[in-house]
């Protein structure tokens, strides 16, 4: 039987307590004598964090730096409870307001886009549990199917959701990016937002629906942006007039009304935008049509902010491979590695706010970058939003670290300040 114990730690504490706050909230939540909703959720946020490989090392790693021990066998019961992902993805969603409150939006300062709530979709795949079963592929090779996921990011917050894990296809084809869109539902393409707010989703060029996005623009306010694909012959229906002295549009080429043809009615936006950097030329695509083609384009740009994100949870954070083999047990590790982002994100806004804490040298480097395009001629697209859209390894290694130590807080501050001033 599981003991209550957590790692008795101060920056634990500080970096778990948004999760326990929310948890209180929850109405999935539920009194197991086994393995509490914390204990359990401890864990799996700290299984995230970790840089486990396997379940069983995180699990004797975790029992050995003092947090309670949790056999496989419950661990991996747990995971595939129903009841413990919908109290998962409820303590998640319990975190929305709390990023809304603390973060620094950096759309901030555009007026234009304060009626917005702004966000940044796609898919992500990692490789399939120890025990999936082989199917096979199109090859005629016996394999395992990767487990694959669809998330959403608010890019004015960084709050990170679990929309849906991907339908599986037998290993012959992944599902498509429109056919989850659509069977997802507009109320969670929207984030959850109140109705009568507008929301703006950008996604890759493989969310490409005329009709589909045209339906949800009318019906629930959701706007897409997204790139013209190669092979697309749109019908051009005229063009826009934008205001080319306003320095927020520099580099947009052109801004016209377009169409599909055969009939659907579908009117679109084609926005054109040359990078100053690269020197590439951008076609655009969007439902949107009352703000400044530039701002649009900023938007899309900061797309690759989810890209940034699958790659922390990949790649610093280590997690490329599921957890369990059920659909239940793959959403579990979804939501945890959702939670693990979100609670890192109140962590560094928790450290620079309160503590005065942050990455100086990256900054600076930041800056650096900045002042030299703009001496270059570099754009407002290109330059406008300065910030952090991951967590250094220098944070990760840092909370790794100190979690399971019993380090007073101000000791390890002083630790993570010489870090990001040394190395």
């Amino acid at each position: 039987m599981a003991s209550s114990q957590h790692p008795d730690s101060p920056v634990f504490r500080r970096f778990f307590q948004p999760a326990r706050d929310a948890l209180a909230g929850s109405k999935a939540r539920f009194l197991c004598h086994r393995i509490s909703d914390e204990t359990y959720l401890a864990a799996g946020v700290l299984r995230c964090v970790s840089d486990s490989r396997t379940g069983r090392d995180f699990l004797q790693r975790h029992g050995d730096g003092g947090g309670a021990d949790i056999s496989v066998d419950l661990f991996f019961k747990a995971i595939q409870s129903k009841r413990r992902l919908n109290n998962l993805a409820s303590i998640n969603a319990g975190l929305a307001t709390l990023m809304a409150d603390s973060a620094d939006d950096p759309f901030a300062t555009i007026p234009e886009l304060k009626g917005f709530a702004i966000y940044a979709g796609d898919g992500h795949y990692h490789a399939a549990a120890v025990h999936d079963p082989k199917c096979l592929d199109r090859s005629g090779t016996m394999r395992k199917e990767a487990a694959g996921h669809f998330f959403l990011l608010d890019l004015r917050t960084h709050f990170l959701s679990h929309l849906a894990g991907a339908e599986q296809g037998g290993c012959r084809k992944r599902e498509h990016d429109m056919h989850a869109l659509k069977r997802l539902g507009t109320d969670a393409l929207r984030g959850g937002q109140p109705k009568g707010k507008k929301v703006i989703l950008a996604w890759d060029k493989a969310g490409i629906d005329f009709a589909f996005w045209h339906k949800v623009k009318q019906s629930s306010g959701l706007y897409f942006i997204s790139r013209e694909k190669e092979n697309m012959k749109l019908i051009r229906c005229g063009e826009r007039s934008f205001d080319r002295d306003d320095h927020r549009n520099a580099g947009v080429l052109s801004d016209e009304n377009v169409g599909p043809g055969g009939g659907s009615g579908a009117m679109l936006r084609r926005i054109t935008y040359v990078d100053p950097i690269e020197a590439t030329t951008y076609v655009y695509l969007t439902t949107e049509m009352s703000l400044p083609p530039g701002l649009l384009v900023l938007i899309y740009k900061q797309r690759w902010d989810v890209e940034k994100v699958f790659d922390e949870l990949k790649n610093k954070l280590v997690e490329k491979k599921a957890w369990g083999s059920s659909a239940t047990a793959k959403s579990t590790q979804a939501q945890f590695l959702c939670l693990a982002h979100n609670l890192m994100v109140l962590l560094e806004e928790t450290l620079l706010k309160a503590e005065g804490i942050d990455n100086r040298k990256e900054w600076k480097r930041k800056a650096v970058r900045k002042e030299k395009a703009e001496k270059e001629g570099t754009n407002f697209v290109a330059t406008a939003l300065q910030r952090f859209t991951v967590r250094t390894l220098k944070f990760i290694r840092w909370l790794r670290n100190f979690v399971y130590r019993t380090t007073s807080w101000e000791a390890a501050l002083a630790r993570l300040r010489h870090v990001y001033a040394t190395f």
